[in-house]
């Protein structure tokens, strides 16, 4: 609308031209505060994701520990079964009488480290497991996040670009700068 067209027009009519501005302000002001919800609790989300996240790290960090701990014992039991053998060998040097006694103890020893060993691989091996399922799951929390973060993007973009061409829209519609000004700080 023109300004002389703006001019002819009766008092009655710049009310409804008004009235129908500040309603299609307050229409837009409630899209902008849904998507401003829509933010906030794609930003919870995110919040709890780190969470478990950050849960999942520590859960991974008590693993490690456990598993030092369990190579330290193996350490020990090892030096404390190469210890034991050398002292072996030092009794059948010194006396041949111990020797089937001592071959039996060692057997017996072999046994026990052999079978003790498997456990340990077992247990290894599924802690192993353990842990490779817990890095799947944090890769496939890191996409969901880098998603959520570029929905997030998208939605801000679009939200200022729709300010942007209502913004224009009222510009080029030729209303005083004054209203312009008011309607301004409305939005």
């Amino acid at each position: 609308m023109t300004e002389k067209e703006l001019r002819k027009l009766h008092r009655h009519d710049l009310l409804e031209l008004l009235v129908e501005l500040s309603r299609e302000a307050a229409r837009l002001n409630a899209a902008l505060q849904e998507k401003d919800t829509e933010l906030t609790a794609v930003l919870e989300g995110n919040g709890r994701l780190k969470d478990k996240l950050d849960e999942k790290d520590e859960l991974i960090e008590k693993l490690k520990s456990r598993l030092d701990e369990k190579d330290v014992q193996m350490a020990e039991k090892a030096a404390g079964a190469g210890e034991q053998i050398e002292r072996l060998k030092e009794k059948l040097n010194e006396k041949d009488v111990l020797v089937e006694r001592l071959k039996k103890r060692l057997d017996e020893k072999d046994t026990w480290m052999a079978e003790a060993t498997a456990g340990w691989e077992d247990q290894l091996k599924r802690l192993k497991e353990k842990l490779d399922a817990k890095d799947i799951l944090i890769e496939k929390l890191r996409e969901q996040s880098e998603r959520r973060d570029e929905r997030i993007g998208k939605l801000e973009v679009e939200t200022e670009r729709l300010r942007a061409d209502r913004w224009k829209e009222m510009k080029e519609s030729g209303l005083p700068p004054e209203l312009l000004e008011r309607l301004k700080t409305l939005l």
